[in-house]
């Protein structure tokens, strides 16, 4: 679908999930926010699905980190030749030569989430 997707889309379309977590954890995805401690389940309301997932050991320790991140548009410009056709003659009909826009979109990490072997959150980052 296309609806963007909020806490409250996510409680909405998970109500067992979201009534699996403590009262306070409960206040807090629903403003979509989290906290060291919480559970896998109340990040995935808080925050949403991840765009990506690794893991890892560190220190002899497991670990699993979430990747969330965003699409940034580029705009840039590029040398283009052009040629205008009449599709009822073999011939062009004008040829032109200069610079047009073209736009790419960067995926970028905006945030992480890290758990750890009791699937708690232990860290997290946000970028701006």
């Amino acid at each position: 679908s296309c609806a963007p997707s909020t806490p409250a889309t996510r409680i909405a379309k998970n109500p067992a999930m979201f009534e699996s977590l403590s009262s306070s954890d409960k206040a807090l995805a629903q403003q979509g926010q989290i906290r060291r401690g919480m559970d896998k389940n109340g990040v995935l309301i808080a925050w949403g699905k991840p765009d990506g997932i690794t893991a890892g050991d560190r220190n002899g320790k497991s670990f699993e980190q979430w990747i969330y991140t965003s699409l940034i548009p580029v705009y840039t410009s590029s040398f283009r030749s052009y040629a205008m056709y009449d599709f009822g003659r073999y011939d062009c009909d004008s040829y032109d030569i200069g610079f047009g826009p073209d736009l790419h979109y960067i995926q970028q990490t905006k945030a992480t989430v890290e758990f750890d072997q009791n699937n708690k959150v232990t860290e997290w980052v946000t970028l701006r």
